[in-house]
This record gives structure tokens, sequence and C-alpha cells, in this order.
């Protein structure tokens, strides 16, 4: 499986980094996971901790084929929504920290992913948006019921209201799941948190991704949020993976810079012998 991947996490302008993100690879797959505590609550960062850690143990803990990527994804989910709900109720006095969360894994060259609430999963595919995540929140509900058209919904009074998340004693989480998808060459994903997605809009990361490397590109991405959102940016994370193949041998991390830096040292040369 050949593949190449970035990540990176910004505090904007909070006190604290309340996202969290992750990457393994088993046997043949990778999971990705993405979560952003939710700041309302006391601890978010205990919840996208205890969220991304039990998801990571659990898939490099499993040993066995996975045949059913949904029914896996839901179990996921549900053993960290309880190891939320545990870590929480070891802290003195207890609390009950809350997350989102999105999850994708990746095997046999096809992707399922999962979310819950408002961190988004993009996949681009030459150059635009091919799918994306549906939030779980009061906006994209009145979005969706036309109610609110797409201009409105920076500014609207309701837009950091989410309507699942992982941690609630009360309510378990109810992800929503996307389709079995079959990968091309060059596709990406991208996951990340609002910080990212609520500054950035979907053509500009899609552009983005085509102009540069991965690694320089995620970074741009970030910036730029932080920047625009700036003096009231939220935490930013992204974690971002281009799919090559499903041959065996993962490429260097850095094959995409020494891909240009051999086309640019053969436009050179071939500069020089017109000469």
């Amino acid at each position: 499986m050949k593949y190449q991947h970035t990540k990176t996490s910004r505090l904007g302008n909070r006190m604290v980094n309340e996202d969290r993100i992750g990457i393994a690879e088993v046997d043949g797959s990778v999971l990705l996971v993405m979560a952003d505590g939710m700041g309302g609550y006391r601890g978010g960062q205990l919840a996208s901790s205890a969220l991304v850690n039990s998801m990571l143990r659990q898939f490099q803990q499993h040993r066995q084929a996975i045949t059913d990527p949904p029914a896996f994804l839901k179990v996921l989910i549900s053993d960290a929504h309880l190891a939320v709900i545990r870590k929480g109720a070891e802290q003195y006095p207890p609390v009950e920290p809350r997350t989102t969360c999105v999850v994708c894994l990746i095997q046999h060259g096809h992707a399922c992913w999962a979310h819950v609430g408002d961190s988004r999963l993009y996949l681009f595919r030459n150059g635009r948006v091919l799918s994306r995540t549906r939030d779980h929140s009061k906006i994209e509900n009145l979005l969706v019921a036309g109610k609110i058209s797409e201009r409105e919904l920076k500014n609207h009074p309701q837009r950091n209201l989410v309507t699942r998340c992982v941690g609630d004693r009360r309510r378990p989480p109810v992800p929503a799941f996307g389709e079995h998808t079959a990968l091309e060459k060059k596709d990406i994903f991208l996951l990340c948190s609002d910080g990212l997605w609520d500054a950035i809009d979907d053509d500009y990361m899609a552009e983005t991704l085509q102009q540069t490397t991965l690694n320089k590109a995620i970074d741009r991405l970030a910036y730029q949020a932080e920047f625009r959102s700036y003096p009231e940016a939220d935490n930013i994370s992204v974690i971002a993976l281009r799919w090559i193949s499903d041959e065996s041998d993962k490429p260097p991390e850095d094959e995409t810079e020494e891909d240009e830096l051999t086309q640019t040292l053969k436009a050179l040369d071939a500069a020089l012998e017109k000469k």
C-alpha cells in the first residue's frame, strides 16, 4: 500500500488545544482519526484524547480481517464514547467532557468513513471535492431545510451548535457513514476540525492541494485559516492522506518533493542544451 500523509494542529487564539488527530497502519489497513473537544463542556481535551487513543489502540490490537468496515467503525465510536465517559468520571471533581469526531478506514484500495458532529472529512479527486461529510449541527439542518442560505451561514448565531457528539451520557452517539468508495491514484483525504473549514472554503482547499506538495498545502491551509479568523481563531487541526496505490511498500514522506526537484533539474538541463 502506497500513500503519503501529513498532519498539523494549531492553537489559534485559544488557551488550550482541544483537538486531537491520529493515524495508524496495521496489516495493510490505515485508520485516520480526528476529534475536536467541545469547549462548552469542561475537559474537551480529555474527551478528544480519550477518543483518539481508544480508536488507535483498538485498531492496532485488531488482528482479524475487517470484513464489515461500517460495523467496525460503529464499534470504534461506541467504545470511544464509553472511554470518554470513563475519563471524565476519573477526574476530581468528575466532569462530563464531550467531543466530535471523524474517522476513516482505508484497506484493499477502498475507503469507508463515519462522523459524529461537525468535524469533517473531504475527499478530493482531480482538483475538486468528490465527497464531504454533512455536519450534525443546527445550521446544517436549517440549510438542508432551505431556511437559510450559504451566505447566511458564517454569521448565524447558532453556527456552533452541534446536534450529535461523543461523551453525552444521555444521548449515545449516532454516527453517519460515507459510502464504501473505490480509490483512484492521487485521491486526497482531508480530515479537519471546524477551525479549518469555517475559515476556508472548499474551492480554496481544492486549489491549494493541487498547487503544491501535501505538506506545504496543509501548512498553508492551516496558516490561512488562522490568519483569516484572527483574533478569534479556533484550534485548527488537519490530517491528510494522498492515495497512490494498493501495492506494497509505502513511499517516503518526501517522495513528492523529490519528484518536483527532479522535474526542475530536467527543465534546467533542457534549457541549457538549447543555448
